[in-house]
């Protein structure tokens, strides 16, 4: 780790890709002297990191530098200084934060998609909506319109760093805003990459447990993320294509037993569902309805239940099974 670091941004207003930067550039050194200021007042040397101003390497905003920098692999996104610092810093953030070595690419790539994208999208103005349906001149231009809105997330965590600017009305100093803003980025970014690492750890055991899956139920001793897991074995080996329901124990104490999705972002794309008279039943109302004396509940929407012990969460998805046949 290095032992001081300084870095230089620009002042006023502090946006997502600016304040993820920091922290993520924080992660890699004991000491960190964070300086915000204007083009007048860049600092020289190879002491300093300059980033989303000064039209150096980690800038986004001149037409060259749009231009140099191009977009996210794959993507039409543009970079912004938050994508920049990932890109060029991303291995020694990781080895400070002791990822291991097989994992770094993967978690490179996981880490873009799911965190980085994002930021770098909104601060581009970037709307993918918009962007795909200019590949669909058929589509009216008033439903496109409708689609746009549609898609239009009020609340975001662009907008969550943004309400750390001091208001109109405030008398705050704006660099200790930020500096709690960096604060709150970096819990937000070690999180991610906490479980994205826990993901990476679990597929080998989600691997073994597949192999040992029958009669469409897979069952887990200890719980550890699955569903993305399953849902890419499926490609290509049969065991996973045939696996239904998950029975794990459940965070809160108990079983659960869990309907395996053909799509993980659309909760309710069921393999096989449970039965509908269970969706929403509690208690003793879904201990008469499942014939299962230890049910405790089942989801209004149907993609999971839980009971007691093992044997009930197993009885659960067995019914099920038995329904569906």
């Amino acid at each position: 780790m290095r032992k001081h670091l300084n870095i230089y941004t620009h002042n006023g207003l502090f946006h997502a890709d600016d304040v993820f930067a920091a922290a993520m550039l924080s992660l890699i050194s004991e000491d960190i002297n964070i300086v915000r200021g204007g083009e007048e007042d860049i600092p020289c040397g190879e002491d300093w990191i300059v980033f989303d101003i000064g039209g150096g390497s980690l800038d986004h905003h001149t037409p060259e530098n749009k231009e140099n920098n191009g977009t996210h692999p794959n993507t039409d996104i543009p970079y912004a200084s938050c994508g920049l610092v990932w890109k060029e810093y991303y291995q020694e953030i990781l080895k400070e934060e002791n990822c291991p070595e097989r994992y770094v690419e993967a978690v490179y790539q996981k880490m873009e998609k799911s965190l980085i994208l994002g930021i770098d999208a909104a601060d581009n103005g970037f709307n993918p909506i918009k962007n795909a349906l200019e590949s669909m001149p058929n589509i009216p231009v008033d439903q496109q319109r409708e689609l746009i809105a549609q898609g239009n997330i009020p609340f975001t965590l662009t907008q969550m760093i943004k309400d750390f600017n001091p208001t109109w009305e405030s008398d705050r100093d704006p660099d200790e805003a930020f500096m709690d803003a960096v604060s709150f980025a970096k819990d937000i970014f070690l999180n991610r990459l906490d479980s994205i690492i826990d993901a990476l750890d679990a597929k080998d055991y989600i691997l073994n447990h597949i192999d040992f899956s029958a009669e469409h139920v897979m069952i887990l001793e200890q719980f550890a993320p699955w569903q993305g897991i399953i849902t890419s074995e499926s490609r290509s080996n049969p065991k996973a294509q045939d696996i239904w329901y998950v029975v794990s124990p459940a965070l809160r104490g108990g079983w659960n037993v869990q309907c395996v999705l053909e799509h993980p972002d659309d909760r309710v794309s069921y393999r096989h569902p449970l039965p509908e008279s269970w969706y929403g039943l509690r208690n003793e109302e879904l201990q008469e309805a499942s014939g299962i004396r230890d049910a405790r509940f089942c989801h209004p929407s149907g993609f999971l239940a839980g009971a007691d012990s093992q044997a009930g969460a197993l009885g659960m998805a067995y019914k099920a099974i038995g329904e569906r046949k």
